[in-house]
């Protein structure tokens, strides 16, 4: 292990939200509603929100004690494009990642109705020279060797249109399913670079933060 665990130091507490983070906010619950109404949520039986308002005081609270090395943000499995929203709206320079190219169009549009300026890249956020497999428990991920891969090469995302070198991202965000957080943390430690921090939302107030050491 290569991380360490400062959710000791972090305990949530609730803050009036900044109006622009209220209101995409609400615009997603909006959205929310009518993906149920229209019973999207048989075509991505996976998706699941996390609640908005803590993953933002986290983020927060990260960047006001100056913990984040700089300003690029990643979201694995970003869905509706919340957490990308509010990072962006904190002055990140702030990416997306989904596999479902339904939802990177219902996170670019929410975003837009916003105004709100980020990138969404339609791929899998287990990156090439990786491979996710099913374990009893849930899943995990080793390199590929037939890859190719290499300590000393930094993985890419990359989608027909843009790029992201991962061991320049400042701070990661996931939701990982419960079969899932172990492997999310194995692939942080992997792939992310010195100082990097990771954000994991586990349930209701229960937050994940972690430096790469």
């Amino acid at each position: 292990m290569a991380y360490h665990d400062l959710a000791y130091e972090y305990s949530s507490s609730e803050h009036e939200l900044p109006d622009a983070v209220r209101r995409l906010i609400d615009a997603a619950e909006l959205r929310f509603e009518q993906f149920y109404a229209e019973k999207l949520n048989q075509r991505y039986p996976r998706y699941i929100a996390s609640e908005p308002a803590q993953v933002y005081a986290a983020l927060q609270w990260v960047t006001a004690r100056g913990l984040v090395p700089g300003q690029r943000f990643l979201e694995w499995g970003s869905g509706f494009g919340v957490a990308t929203g509010m990072a962006a709206l904190l002055g990140y320079e702030a990416t997306g990642i989904e596999l479902r190219a339904g939802l990177v169009d219902i996170a670019q549009a929410l975003l837009q109705s916003q105004s709100i300026a980020a990138n969404f890249l339609c791929t899998s956020y287990i990156p090439e020279g990786f491979i996710e497999y099913e374990t009893a428990g849930g899943s995990d991920v080793v390199p590929d060797d037939s890859f190719g891969y290499h300590l000393d090469r930094s993985p890419v995302y990359r989608d027909a249109l843009q790029e992201v070198d991962i061991a320049e991202v400042d701070v990661f965000y996931a939701y990982p399913w419960p079969g899932e957080q172990e492997m999310m943390l194995k692939l942080f430690d992997a792939v992310a670079g010195v100082d990097a921090i990771l954000i994991a939302y586990f349930g209701d107030s229960d937050i994940g933060i972690y430096r790469k050491i």
